[in-house]
């Protein structure tokens, strides 16, 4: 008489799959406890949790997002640990990138399920086709320049984001009150990046900054979430009702660190997009003060910029550095303008066709006061940078990206029902033509990774509350 159950072989086939799962997983587990030690523990939890991205594209994309401002870079003291997902995992593929791939399959896998054709917002089509041939072009003659084709393929994977997770957001099948949903926990998410970030100088684990005093954050990608979220908050308060309490008390914590990151851009970006914001959502009357306001911070800037007085503050320190004479004195930003001399004179080399994807800029226009590692691919100014790897078609790709994003937002300001979805694409549009700003210093849109991640999930939540808009109405499915 039989006491048990073989359930290999004469269990019933749900006992079979279980242990037959069960098996793999514990020589799945084995093998990465061999290969990566204790690290390897967590390797099953990864693949399980891809397993459940790939279906479902809602998580796929919103883990994406989470990762992306959570995780700092290497450089980033209280956290370095979390700078793994952007260092190479395969030749040139970093973890991001694979969360990105994940992502975009999941989404498209859904749309293939549901029968569904892919939706391309109409603010969007044009940035899309363009910067797609930009790209194809790129790569062929980046090839035919003597550049290795799989180096050029892949030195555009950053590009690829800004190409696909906006068309991969909007194909989601969520609605206006999910995407609240989520930019509820992006704000929570920024509000807690704040006290990370100020938590980071307290222990004086930052990059230093003016010689005297750490940073919160350099990198781009958690200065512009906490940039959004203040603008945001901002475009809310004006159009109504009032945020929430809890919003507006993380307030002070967001400018705080975003003051003191001591990124200029950022303050000219910010600075810029509110007083869009209040340009675009107050009342006649009070657009009538815009333009005596303006004149007057354009004088307080000036008058800062060319007013000698001492201080050993560094934000004060920092506000003197923009002006003109010391930025001509400053080593680096000396160096970004003997930068870009030379990108101007090579692409007037090759003002068509670029130097292609994976090529370099030879130029001795003006002596270089130093030499960075790998900065002859790379340009302090993005619309430069597009041009030179992608030729006309690079600059006519970045042009259209801009044009695009504040297109979309201007759509969900527009199209949006619930005010503070509204607030939002407002506060997006104006924060895209700080975005602009930004560029011309360092480049961003496209180029840098994490924040390339960031800006393009944004451009999908704007896609879904633009998509009632007359402009985008019969486009979706």
């Amino acid at each position: 008489m039989r006491t048990g159950v073989n359930v290999l072989h004469g269990g019933p086939p749900a006992a079979r799959v279980a242990t037959a799962a069960a098996l793999l997983a514990a020589a799945v587990l084995a093998a990465a406890a061999a290969k990566l030690g204790v690290a390897g523990l967590a390797v099953p939890l990864l693949i399980g949790a891809g397993a459940v991205a790939l279906f479902s594209p809602t998580v796929a994309l919103t883990g994406l997002g989470a990762l992306a401002i959570i995780c700092e870079g290497p450089e980033f003291g209280i956290a370095s640990v979390t700078g793994h997902l952007y260092q190479p995992l395969y030749h040139d593929i970093t973890p991001l990138d694979a969360v990105v791939g994940l992502a975009v399959i999941s989404s498209l896998l859904a749309v293939v399920r549901d029968g569904r054709k892919i939706y391309i917002p109409r603010a969007l089509l044009v940035p899309t086709v363009i910067l797609a041939l930009a790209m194809a072009a790129g790569i062929a003659v980046g090839h035919a320049n003597g550049t290795n084709l799989r180096f050029s393929v892949f030195s555009e994977h950053v590009l690829a984001y800004i190409l696909l997770l906006p068309i991969a957001v909007a194909n989601l099948d969520i609605n206006e009150r999910m995407v609240k949903r989520l930019l509820g926990g992006a704000y929570a998410l920024a509000v807690l990046k704040a006290v990370e970030g100020l938590a980071e100088i307290s222990l004086h684990l930052g990059r230093t900054v003016e010689g005297t005093t750490t940073l919160t954050y350099y990198e781009p990608a958690t200065n512009w979430v906490i940039m959004m979220a203040l603008l945001a908050l901002v475009a809310a308060w004006i159009v109504g009702p009032r945020p929430p309490l809890w919003m507006l008390l993380g307030s002070p914590l967001l400018a705080t660190c975003l003051m003191f990151s001591y990124r200029r851009s950022f303050w000219i970006a910010t600075v810029l997009a509110l007083i869009l914001i209040v340009l675009f959502a107050s009342t006649p009357r009070a657009r009538r003060v815009l333009v005596p306001a303006g004149v007057l911070i354009a004088f307080a800037v000036w008058l800062l910029a060319n007013t000698g007085f001492q201080s050993n503050l560094p934000v004060v320190k920092r506000l003197d550095t923009i002006s003109a004479s010391k930025l001509e004195a400053n080593r680096e930003d000396r160096y970004r303008i003997d930068e870009r001399a030379n990108v101007v004179a090579e692409i007037e080399r090759h003002p068509i066709t670029g130097v292609g994807s994976g090529g370099t800029w030879q130029a001795t226009a003006a002596p270089l006061p130093v030499e960075h590692e790998e900065g002859r691919a790379y340009v302090h100014f993005a619309v430069l940078l597009y041009w030179l790897k992608l030729g006309i078609l690079g600059l006519a790709a970045y042009v259209s990206i801009i044009f695009g994003s504040a297109l979309i937002g201007w759509r969900a300001w527009r199209a949006a029902a619930d005010p503070p979805m509204r607030a939002f694409g407002l506060a997006s549009a104006c924060a895209v033509a700080g975005l602009a700003v930004m560029d011309t210093t360092a480049s961003f849109t496209g180029v840098e990774a994490r924040f390339t991640a960031i800006f393009g999930l944004q451009l999908g939540l704007l896609a879904v509350l633009a998509a009632r808009h007359p402009a985008e109405l019969g486009t979706r499915r």
